[in-house]
């Protein structure tokens, strides 16, 4: 599978803010599989003409990409106690070229401030065959869910793109549950 550049919803050193009016979520512009953006048909179609879209969430296959989504700015209350929920999020073509209606195929848990501090990892989302089955989005996009009557007074996604494989060493994280004698350290 390759993976371009415009796999990232939100592209380090262009940090999307999470300070919105109370309730609103914060959602990414979308990412189009098979063309240039809302608004434009795909006109590479051979056979039946039906609705285009990927049957299977961009190939996923032996290596399976995934959605890595960090915080920039330290999250702060604004109004009331605020979540985040991350959400990925996938559309059909609607017939003109523009999205359907979003489908959430993912989402995280919802993070208190205490979890949304600088340089955190929130999200590690796996690309994932949709649901339903005949699905057959064209459009992702990475929705950021905050409950109604709260707000946020501060904090940024710092990333959230696309890798081929994981980026941190998480064999580090595994727990120590052996010991070695006679050896000096």
């Amino acid at each position: 599978m390759l993976v371009d550049s415009k796999v990232g919803f939100v592209i380090a050193g262009s940090p999307l803010s999470l300070v919105a009016a109370a309730g609103d979520d914060i959602a990414t512009d979308p990412y189009d599989f098979l063309g240039d953006g809302p608004g434009t048909e795909v006109r590479n179609i051979h056979g039946n003409a039906t609705l285009p879209g990927q049957p299977d969430a961009m190939a996923v296959g032996p290596q399976r990409p995934e959605m890595v989504v960090a915080i920039g700015t330290a999250a702060t209350n604004g109004t009331s106690t605020p979540s985040l929920t991350v959400q990925f999020q996938v559309a059909p073509d609607d017939g003109s070229g523009n999205p359907g209606t979003y489908v959430t195929i993912w989402q995280s848990d919802a993070y208190l401030i205490a979890r949304l501090t600088a340089g955190a990892i929130i999200a590690r989302i796996p690309w994932t065959p949709p649901v339903p089955v005949n699905l057959r989005p064209r459009f992702a996009r990475l929705n950021f869910a905050i409950p109604a009557g709260t707000a946020f007074g501060a904090g940024t996604i710092a990333y959230a793109q696309v890798t081929t494989v994981r980026d941190d060493p998480y064999n580090f994280q595994a727990s120590k549950n052996y010991s070695v004698s006679g050896v000096n350290g």
